[in-house]
């Protein structure tokens, strides 16, 4: 698996397919690696993107990490990534807690970053999660089949076997440590006071059933903050990537097509000031 150097070493994994000319830079979610996103990838054309999945540290095939996690640390990992690969803007898209650090990747990386996807997003502010509720996520730690339960309750539709099987023990390779620290920053930190300094292509997805982040939440607190962005309801619960694939794939393509002029521009005013 081949994996990039983050600036403190640790081995960032991830997986490259296609060739396009526009760059998208996925990030799995809780409990998740990048093989999360495998069934959208296989419905994506591959002529017209690059598809880089990366593994969070702690996470899949890339390095462990025992310190506590911050939205500068991930952001740096996803910049190490595209530097090793050669990829100097792209567009970041994260799925559930990880919409909360591309929302921030932009932030710290404005030249890089030509747009933003966010599905079944968090929010850049804080969220009140129920300490039960949590403390029986991370009591699910290691169990592969209790993971892959907890996945299925979130969804509204059939997942295929295999990719939830997949799941589950992807999950319980995740040590309980990285589970916690990677909820705490989602849950706790906010940077949504920062979001006027962003004007860039943005595109929310969202599951018509979430009962986690549901559409009326995306709307007020992941829509509204982004200038611009344009909210897509696809027939899912909160696991978009594996209910809903095709759907998402076409959702995915339809906005690199519609926002190849904007990205084309930021791509020229970025290479200006570079």
């Amino acid at each position: 698996m081949p994996s990039a150097r983050a600036g403190d070493g640790t081995a960032i994994a991830y997986e490259s397919a296609g060739e396009g000319p526009i760059a998208l830079m996925l990030l799995h979610g809780w409990a998740g690696s990048r093989r999360y996103f495998e069934p959208m990838v296989d419905q994506l054309d591959l002529d017209g993107a690059r598809v880089v999945s990366i593994d969070l540290r702690g996470h899949g095939e890339s390095g462990d990490w025992t310190q506590p996690y911050t939205n500068e640390q991930i952001a740096g990992d996803v910049v190490s990534v595209a530097d090793g690969l050669g990829i100097d803007g792209f567009v970041a898209v994260g799925f559930s807690m990880s919409a909360k650090f591309v929302q921030f990747l932009p932030l710290v990386q404005p030249r890089r970053v030509r747009g933003v996807i966010l599905v079944a997003g968090c929010p850049a502010g804080a969220v009140a999660l129920p300490r039960a509720m949590l403390e029986d996520w991370y009591g699910r730690a290691g169990d592969a089949a209790r993971m892959a339960e907890l996945t299925a309750s979130f969804a509204s539709r059939p997942i295929a076997e295999d990719v939830l099987a997949r799941f589950g023990r992807d999950a319980a390779r995740i040590p309980r440590a990285a589970l916690e620290q990677t909820m705490e920053l989602c849950t706790t930190s906010s940077f949504a006071d920062r979001l006027d300094a962003l004007d860039l292509p943005a595109l929310v997805v969202g599951g018509r059933h979430d009962p986690l982040f549901t559409p009326d939440l995306l709307r007020e607190r992941v829509v509204a903050p982004l200038h611009g962005a344009r909210l897509a309801l696809l027939d899912a619960g909160h696991e978009v990537p594996v209910e809903q694939p095709n759907e998402l794939a076409a959702v995915v393509e339809a906005f690199i097509a519609g926002a190849r002029p904007a990205i084309s521009a930021v791509r020229s005013m970025g290479s200006a000031g570079a």
